[in-house]
């Protein structure tokens, strides 16, 4: 993966959890942001899984930069 390639993936993903950020507050407005709603499960499964992935991304990306150097 190339750092322009990461950076695209990442962009993407923030956007992706600033959506569910958005989707969330607004199952907080209306009082279902809870356990007995689907849909916010989903959200935070979707969540979990994206700040992981992230994370492994980068962590490969800053070893791929520090094995360069």
């Amino acid at each position: 993966m190339t750092f322009d390639e990461y950076n695209a993936y990442i962009t993407s993903m923030t956007q992706e959890l600033q959506t569910i950020a958005e989707r969330t507050l607004n199952q907080a407005l209306l009082g279902i942001a809870d356990a007995s709603n689907p849909m916010f499960i989903e959200l935070m499964q979707r969540h979990a899984h994206l700040t992981k992935l992230s994370s492994e991304i980068t962590e490969k990306m800053v070893a791929m930069m520090n094995f360069e150097s």
